[in-house]
């Protein structure tokens, strides 16, 4: 039985370098492991068009907290880099846990306004997965 756990542990040890996560230094090189991660910070313009709850209805929305409460409709204007799945003039939908701390303003301040968003996405060859969204008002001077 002692010889039999050994084993295991040697094969898990051995293995371990699977389970590593991929370093920036080996996704910017390019260099591919088994798992290549491509990591991308997102910039994009947007203008809110709606903030409720999730669950009122169903909605395809991108995830970007992990206790997602609501669900923030973006009218897309202006992304950085254009190889990333968001794409300027369509809507897209972010789940998020709360608008307030998202935004720092209460709900009627938010929607019709224009903010400049930042965003990571990371993606592998069989996921992809946003996170880290945050929101800058975009203030308007008149000129």
């Amino acid at each position: 039985m002692k010889i039999a756990l050994l084993v295991f542990l040697c094969v898990l040890c051995s293995n371990s370098q699977e389970l590593r996560p991929t370093t920036p230094e080996a996704t910017s090189r390019g260099t591919s492991d088994r798992s290549t991660t491509r990591k991308v910070s997102i910039s994009f313009t947007g203008t809110v068009k709606s903030i409720e709850q999730l669950g009122e209805r169903q909605l395809q929305v991108i995830p970007v907290d992990f206790d997602s409460r609501f669900a923030i409709t973006v009218h897309i204007e202006a992304v950085t880099p254009s190889d990333v799945p968001l794409k300027v003039d369509t809507d897209r939908i972010f789940a998020v846990h709360s608008p307030a701390q998202l935004f720092g303003v209460r709900e009627e301040e938010i929607i019709g306004k224009k903010y400049r968003f930042k965003v990571a996405w990371s993606s592998t060859r069989t996921s992809s997965r946003f996170y880290e969204l945050k929101a800058i008002p975009i203030v308007d001077d008149g000129m």
